[in-house]
């Protein structure tokens, strides 16, 4: 997993996103510290027999500086290439310009949709994903699919928040399940004072994430993960 630094998210309104924390307004700093740390990865990769790559930035692949994407395709090159997107930023024609420029064995583009439940997810967590933006997704992986692109979507499922309820989270994973690739459960964290509060996680939801979902990620795993073939 490759962390880059990034422009604050262009939505920012979301109730429980630490990640302002660590993003920057400062254009010489962003590129200098990305610069650093893909020289870095590069190093790692050239080490190892890396088939996977992931990079994060804290908001969307999109709003990374050029500098930075320019000089992302030698890690991206031959390897299953994942990034996380908000929806507006996914489309057919960005999802074609990144397979061109990155050359990927495949992309994965992970979306946060968090929840099933639209009340909770716009009225709540203020995801500003509505409904139509899940089944524009969907629509989309089946384009693609049929034009036989290597692209595959995962889906983040929140849980051990207040105001998320376990049955809103079991709904969801099925649900998400069905329409994309895979989901990722993710263990909610609180940074700042005025995010939501956690809540305990029941171990019949806990078995039930380790048992349905794709992966869980209770917050333990390290900042640098590479995956060398089995």
């Amino acid at each position: 997993m490759v962390i880059l630094k990034s422009y604050p998210c262009s939505w920012g309104r979301c109730i429980f996103c630490p990640f302002s924390l660590e993003q920057s307004t400062d254009i010489k700093d962003i590129i200098e510290t990305n610069r650093r740390v893909i020289d870095d990865a590069l190093r790692e990769v050239r080490r190892e027999d890396v088939e996977r790559v992931a990079v994060f930035n804290g908001s969307s692949f999109h709003e990374l500086p050029l500098d930075t994407v320019l000089r992302l395709p030698p890690l991206a090159e031959g390897r299953v290439f994942e990034v996380e997107e908000r929806s507006e930023y996914v489309s057919k024609e960005s999802l074609k310009y990144l397979l061109r420029l990155m050359k990927p064995k495949e992309l994965v583009v992970r979306v946060g949709f968090e929840v099933w439940d639209e009340g909770i997810r716009e009225g709540y967590l203020r995801k500003g994903m509505p409904n139509s933006e899940v089944v524009r997704l969907a629509k989309l992986r089946k384009e693609v699919r049929g034009e036989g692109l290597p692209v595959k979507f995962i889906i983040y499922v929140l849980f051990g928040m207040e105001g998320l309820p376990e049955s809103k989270v079991v709904e969801s994973v099925t649900k998400f399940k069905e329409l994309f690739d895979g989901v990722i459960a993710i263990k909610y964290r609180k940074y700042l004072p005025n995010h939501p509060n956690e809540a305990p996680v029941s171990k019949e939801l806990a078995q039930y994430l380790e048992r349905s979902a794709d992966l869980v990620d209770w917050g333990e795993e390290e900042e640098w993960v590479f995956e060398k073939p089995s």
